[in-house]
């Protein structure tokens, strides 16, 4: 097993794991600014947002950011709490191939194009684990699985992923990725899972935007939290 030692504030993941399944704490998104012409604002402060959607959608929801421009224009990232600490309903865990036993953690992502032209989303996640602080040999893996979530398999286990089994050992060693063109009105929710070793603790994850660069970041109480880039939206 690959482990990347990020010794660059910037860059390194603090994560350790895992998992209750859906927490119910809420975290809002702070007002901040970013880099080209974006601005960070709470989108559930937006009154074009509809609100039986926003209703339905909270109790999953751990940040709701809106990234505006100075048209009010924005593209909105919300990140799920998350669901897991086992793969199977019966408490089955991962083990590797080479008997390693994992935590499992299961998010979503939305994110919503409401600015008037297309967005180019481009998002990878290497083969590579992560380092954490403690213990010395846990990692933290990050996998972006194909298949397509909808809001009826919310309420599901794992979020209504199913053969998690099978998709570990055949993707474990592999990097995952995702591209997709967002056009103007549309939006695009996809899974991001996590595999942990030899770590345990409450996590929290999600995607942010900075500029055009995509970031995942990563807490967990009490260890803190870690940021790695992982992609780019280009508009």
């Amino acid at each position: 097993m690959k482990k990347s030692h990020l010794f660059s504030q910037a860059y390194f993941l603090i994560f350790t794991m895992f998992v209750v399944t859906s927490c119910s704490q809420r975290n809002k998104s702070k007002t901040d600014n970013v880099s080209i012409d974006l601005e960070i604002v709470d989108s559930t402060k937006n009154n074009n947002r509809q609100l039986s959607l926003i209703n339905e959608l909270e109790q999953y929801i751990y940040t709701d950011t809106t990234y505006t421009s100075t048209n009010g224009k924005g593209i909105t990232i919300q990140n799920s709490l998350p669901k897991g600490g086992m793969i199977e309903p019966d408490g089955t865990q991962y083990f590797d191939s080479t008997g390693k036993r994992h935590g499992y953690a299961g998010f979503w992502t939305r994110i919503i194009n409401e600015i008037t032209i297309p967005l180019e989303l481009n998002i990878n996640f290497p083969d590579d684990s992560f380092a954490i602080f403690t213990p010395l040999d846990s990692y933290i893996k990050l996998f972006l699985p194909t298949k397509t979530i909808t809001f009826d398999k919310l309420s599901k286990f794992n979020y209504g992923l199913t053969e998690l089994n099978s998709y570990f050992d055949d993707n474990f060693n592999k990097p995952t990725m995702l591209k997709k063109t967002i056009n103007p009105n549309e939006e695009h929710i996809f899974y991001i899972i996590t595999l942990s070793y030899h770590s345990g603790g409450r996590p929290r994850g999600g995607l942010i935007l900075k500029g055009q660069d995509l970031y995942y970041r990563m807490s967990v109480e009490p260890h803190g939290y870690g940021i790695i880039p992982c992609g780019k939206i280009t508009f």
